[in-house]
């Protein structure tokens, strides 16, 4: 029976009660009515005077001093001065101060305590999760960063790796849709590789993709570590070229009964959406003057009737045509933003968890129900998501404890078969002057092509199960010293789509004929996807200190790993019944296909750890690898790291420097690795051989050909990718401030691209080889804040905290002979935007004619032709002409590099404070330097511009006219930027500063006191309120969200949170 529970038994029923402090245990009597002092003076105030100092003896101010279990609280001066009244000798006295370790003195009869605070261990033993282990984060010589879950537990987001974005710096998480379950991209310093790459993500050890991080449950999270340099990712090989992402799920950890319950719902409101002209007679007189003298768009009596309806907007918006009693006008002032998205939507999440520990048996087990209810108005946009945890660990003996991590992940995410990025980019396109119904009720062509067709027009249904069991045994062969661990993992992920679309009517007059929009005919269509994913590691880490001086740790392990994905589907046309829409109710033309890929690795791996005194250290890190994606001979390769640090405040001759400046930690760190990088495809080096039907009929039918094998290297191996780290970390002033610095230079050699170009007659395109190179120079740094001081008797706690990491790529061996501008070449920066330099517009017709001709970049045969009010481009090499040249180095012609499309100097900053209960917390997150052109046909930038039947953008109407010379845009003219022609050129006018800040969360909340919960028999009550995506601060000229800048994408949404963190 616990101590506390024999306490309560042997004073219940008599006058006295006991209180624990610093591990005594006090028995004093009750202070009521009906008690009878123990002493003659034990209601007396007693004055308790002081000092308080570090272990140096110097005082420190600002130290809070309070008497357990009541509100009394007084802070030192700036001596370490207090004194403070108490009101028995049996009570406790607290001293704390932030970087310290809490201290609890009883009282007794002293009336002069004075009290020596110690350096907190616990940020000296503090470990940190890495490659099959946990480490001290003092003894860390690679680059090494991480969360826990107090930097994420307290914020609700639908995804993890939303939840992540900023917290860690050069983990760049790009969320570039607001749709619930398209997952965002992982990326750890930068550009990787001109094949893609990203890092390695395990779960609990367990790889994941970022499809599939989807569906972990956020609130299970225990921590999250990057590992960015080869070193410190050496020990995972081939799958850690770029980087390795540790996961740690939660486990028990008190020796009670704990359950928690965190709930909460959410409204979230639609974010930026291009803002849109809808008046009538504006719209038709912008249109008109944009199409012509292509077309005669809107002559003068069909604008007099918008001019009618524009001052008097009670006028029908649809009225018969004059010219055709069987055709409908429009004079609509139609926002299909509004029309297509509603305002707000809800979001709920509820979780639960239980768990305990004691000697035997350890478990956890959680649960969540997330639902998301989507912004379209019309049709279904809804994702549900399940998820079920449980962990156990269990000692067989002494020596042997077995133990199971199982969890089953359940989505599904219905929707309009209509809601993919092409639907996005319509909705834009849908001119303002249309409305979504006739006056009969019938569809109109736009509102059937949008509205319709997301109602009735096709559901598309997808449903995922992901199940997953990790079995683990530990041996303690030597107890704490020597260990040997194994687990193995079987995962199984299926995933079910079912789809159709069918057409919808539309009319375009009283008596016109019925039309459709959408698939006609319709079409059903059945896919699956089946994942089989099995892994296995074993290993054996030993670790002692010798002589109280030499720390040696040795882990050896082998690790294999085997995937297979096996998909198919089948669609047909030609749907018998709209309302039953099966493939089997189908009898037109059925295609399918199916895909199957599997692919193993096998990999020996070592880490060798040595420290002596705490203060130099040494790490060797290795893998011999092998895989299955390239040929048998080339398939293995054995790939090294290093690492050392040096720990200068444990020096005695810094110890005087050390003290003078506050600093309590001061530690150099290097690194060198080498990984390979198979992040390729499985089977590259077979030769191919594809089919399909021929264009010409035979006998009635398309018979089935057989292309030739594409050419395949007779070498193709690894990419090696190697990395050089210096680093440092700074402790100052008790801990309070902590400073992380790292500067790398990455190289990635050995690229697999396209060879050198074969000749004609040999009949197929040259295979890829490892023929290319490339290197990436950058940095991080984390500085971080933590304080309190007394504010109104109540220690008011608060924390600042900044990271940033930047990076440039640059080509370093590119086979590209003739220099062209659209491939890489030797010399090139990743993400460089060549283009043309604007001088302005031309604002007369001499200074037309005097100009350098432009008509390579701009006319064409109908009758656009460069005009006053048009953009002039500057002649960069003083020929005469406006051109690209050959658009090569050599020949660039009026190109030159104007800007970088790069994200860089990504940041986040995080405050928070706490008092009283109270808590907030504020995070900003952001991109310090980016550019960005608009994109040819991007109608949610160009607007008319692109396409006269577009929406008219708000943003638009700051165009030339000969009153407003010094506008933004030239004069309206269509066409011009829907291809890569004037505006659709890449210039300097248009390029525009994709910078932002925006306050990512804002979250308040109230944590009740432990007097009232304990009665009401809880741990813990908190409540909050939470805002995400709250404001951004752009440059961008659209109104569009800075992470989805080409529009074609679901909207970003404002998330307004209210939850409960409820801890029995």
């Amino acid at each position: 029976m616990p101590l506390n529970e024999v306490l309560i038994q042997l004073l219940k029923g008599t006058p006295f009660s006991y209180r624990e402090a610093d591990k005594n245990v006090v028995i004093f009597r009750k202070r009521d009515q009906d008690a009878v002092p123990v002493l003659s003076w034990i209601n007396e105030a007693i004055l308790i005077k002081g000092v308080v100092t570090d272990e140096q003896g110097a005082p420190i101010p600002g130290v809070s001093v309070r008497i357990m279990g009541t509100q009394k609280n007084v802070s030192t001066d700036v001596n370490g001065n207090y004194q403070i009244e108490a009101g028995s000798p049996a009570d406790v006295l607290v001293f704390s101060y932030v970087g310290l370790t809490e201290q609890k003195v009883v009282i007794g009869t002293r009336k002069l305590i004075n009290v020596v605070l110690k350096d907190d261990d616990k940020f000296l033993n503090e470990v940190v999760v890495v490659g099959y282990g946990v480490q001290k984060k003092t003894n860390l010589s690679g680059a090494v960063d991480g969360v826990t879950s107090k930097e994420i537990e307290n914020r609700p987001f639908s995804s993890v790796g939303a939840g992540l974005q900023g917290l860690i710096p050069n983990l760049n998480i790009s969320v570039t849709s607001g749709q619930v379950n398209k997952a965002p991209s992982f990326n750890i310093r930068g550009f990787t590789s001109v094949n893609g790459g990203g890092p390695y993500i395990l779960v609990d050890n367990v790889p994941f993709t970022s499809d599939e991080l989807m569906a972990l449950n956020p609130a299970d999270i225990e921590s999250v570590t990057s590992l960015k340099d080869a070193a410190s990712a050496a020990i995972y090989g081939a799958r850690g070229a770029f980087g390795v992402v540790l996961i740690t799920t939660k486990s028990a950890k008190s020796a009670d009964l704990k359950v928690g319950v965190n709930t909460y719902y959410a409204i979230r409101n639609l974010g930026k959406v291009p803002a849109v002209v809808t008046d009538p007679l504006e719209v038709m007189e912008y249109k008109h003057d944009a199409a012509y003298p292509l077309y005669n768009l809107f002559p003068d009596n069909v604008r007099e009737y918008a001019r009618q309806r524009s001052q008097n907007p009670s006028l029908p918006s649809v009225i018969i045509s004059p010219s055709d009693p069987n055709a409908w006008m429009y004079y609509g002032s139609t926002n299909w933003m509004d029309e297509v998205y509603k305002p707000s939507a809800p979001t709920y999440s509820a979780n639960m968890n239980i768990s305990k520990k004691d000697e035997k048996l350890s478990y956890y087990m959680s649960s969540e129900y997330f639902r998301n209810d989507g912004m379209l108005r019309y049709g279904n946009d809804t994702y549900d998501r399940y998820n079920l945890r449980a962990k156990a660990d269990y000692s067989l003996s002494k020596w042997l404890t077995i133990g199971n991590n199982t969890s089953f992940m359940s989505s599904t995410y219905d929707a309009s078969s209509y809601g993919g990025e092409g639907f996005f980019h319509n909705v834009n396109r849908q001119s303002s002057l249309d409305v979504p119904r006739n006056p009969d009720g019938s569809w109109t062509s736009t509102g059937a092509a949008l509205l319709g067709r997301l109602q009735s027009g096709g559901r598309s249904v997808t449903r995922s199960n992901n199940f997953q069991t990790t079995f683990t045994a530990k041996a303690s062969l030597v107890k704490d010293i020597w260990d040997l661990k194994a687990d193995a993992t079987i995962r199984r992920i299926d995933t079910a789509g079912k789809s159709y679309e069918i057409p919808v009517a539309y009319k375009t007059g009283p008596n016109s004929a019925i039309s459709y929009s959408g698939s006609n005919p319709g079409w059903a269509q059945n896919d699956d996807r089946h994942i089989r994913h099995n892994i296995y590691n074993i290993y054996t880490d030993f670790h002692k200190t010798f002589d109280t001086k030499h720390y040696v740790q040795v882990l050896a392990g082998f690790n294999q790993e085997y995937r297979n994905r096996n998909a198919a589907w089948v669609n047909r046309k030609g749907l018998i019944s709209s309302t039953l829409p099966s493939v089997n109710l189908a009898t037109g033309e059925l295609t399918s296909k199916e895909y199957i890929e599997d692919w193993a690795v096998r990999g020996w791996f070592y880490r060798l750890n040595y420290i002596f005194d705490d203060k130099y250290i040494l790490e060797l890190n290795g893998r011999y690898d092998g895989t299955s994606r390239f040929p048998t001979n080339d398939r293995w390769g054995f790939f090294p790291s290093a690492s050392v640090g040096w720990v200068l405040s444990k020096e005695k001759f810094f110890k005087p420097v050390a003290e003078k400046l506050g600093i309590d930690l001061l530690k150099f760190r290097a690194s060198y690795g080498a990984l390979g990088n198979q992040d390729v495809g499985a089977y590259y080096y077979i030769p191919a051989m594809g089919s399909g039907q021929i264009n010409q009929i035979l006998d009635g039918k398309r018979p089935t050909e057989v292309r030739p094998p594409a050419a395949v290297a007779p070498s193709l191996t690894w990419e090696r990718v190697s990395t050089v780290n210096f680093g440092g970390d700074v402790s100052l002033f008790k801990n309070r401030l902590d400073l992380n610095f790292d500067a790398y230079t990455r190289y990635t050699e050995g690229m697999l691209t396209k060879g050198r170009t074969l000749p004609g007659p040999f009949g197929t395109v040259e295979p890829k080889v490892n023929s290319a190179d490339l290197k990436t120079k950058g940095w991080e740094i984390r500085i971080g804040w933590k304080d309190g001081f007394l504010l109104d008797n109540s220690q008011f706690y608060y924390n600042i905290g900044f990271n940033m990491g930047d990076s440039k790529t640059f080509i370093t061996k590119f086979d590209n002979p003739n220099g062209l501008l659209s491939d890489y070449y030797v010399g090139r920066q990743i993400g460089e935007i060549w283009g043309l330099e604007t001088e302005g517009f031309f604002q007369s017709k001499e200074e037309l004619a005097s100009h350098a001709d432009q008509s390579a970049v701009g006319a064409d045969d109908t009758g656009y032709k460069f005009d006053v009010g048009d953009l002039k481009f500057k002649d960069l090499n003083n020929d005469g002409k406006i051109n690209k040249g050959k658009n090569t180095l050599a020949d660039h012609g009026d190109q030159k590099i104007i800007g970088n499309d790069e994200a860089r100097y990504r940041y986040g900053i995080d405050l928070g404070a706490g008092w009283k209960g109270f808590d907030i917390r504020l995070f900003f997150q952001g991109v310090g330097k980016r550019d960005w052109y608009p994109n040819a046909s991007n109608h949610y930038f160009w607007g008319v511009y692109a396409q006269p039947w577009t929406n008219v953008q708000v943003h638009n109407l700051d165009h030339w006219t000969p009153e407003t010379p010094n506008a933004y845009f030239p004069r309206v003219k269509a066409y011009i930027a829907e291809d890569a022609t004037e505006l659709g050129n890449p210039q300097t006018r248009y390029l525009q500063d994709a910078s932002y800040l925006r306050l990512k969360n804002l979250t308040v909340g109230y944590t009740l006191p432990k007097s009232l919960t304990s009665k009401m028999k809880m741990d813990k009550l908190r409540v909050y309120f939470s805002a995400e995506n709250v404001f951004d601060v752009s440059h961008i000229k659209a109104r569009l969200d800075p992470e989805g800048l080409d529009g074609k994408i679901y909207p970003f949404q404002k998330t307004f949170s209210f939850g409960l963190n409820l801890n029995f």
